[in-house]
């Protein structure tokens, strides 16, 4: 998430941190803030099946052969 530039207030939220600073009471996460960041781990978890399938277009793990699977189906589409 650092990487992706996400506020530390976000980070802390989806962690389940509680940052006590004065900063942190007045620094709140938007909508627009959940939203950018839930754009950026698809895009990674996309990466990530796209990698997966370039290796090998099925899995022997029942629940990743059935990603793969839609994912092959999905770029073919």
């Amino acid at each position: 998430m650092e990487e992706r530039g996400t506020p530390k207030v976000l980070m802390d939220e989806r962690m389940g941190h509680i940052d006590g600073s004065l900063s942190a009471r007045y620094a709140h996460v938007t909508d627009n803030m959940r939203h950018q960041l839930m754009v950026a781990l698809t895009d990674e978890w996309e990466a990530a099946l796209d990698a997966r399938l370039g290796m090998c277009p099925r899995s022997s793990v029942a629940v990743l052969d059935a990603l793969v699977v839609a994912r092959a189906a999905e770029s073919a589409s």
